[in-house]
């Protein structure tokens, strides 16, 4: 449950970051950064899940 809303939290930053970005620079410097920090996002998810795994089985 907290690693669901410590998540949620992130994506929401994620959309602020970028619909400021798209306001002060470009629409394209904020689809990259999307793109970039959503994609890390994934990637650290999936990583840390068999950790997560491990430790709620003990």
């Amino acid at each position: 449950m907290k690693r669901a809303f410590i998540a949620a939290i992130t994506i929401v930053g994620i959309i602020a970051v970028r619909m400021i970005l798209s306001l002060s620079l470009s629409e394209q410097a904020a689809e990259i950064f999307c793109r970039v920090s959503l994609s890390f996002l994934f990637f650290y998810y999936i990583c840390t899940l068999p950790r997560a795994r491990k430790h709620d089985v003990q």
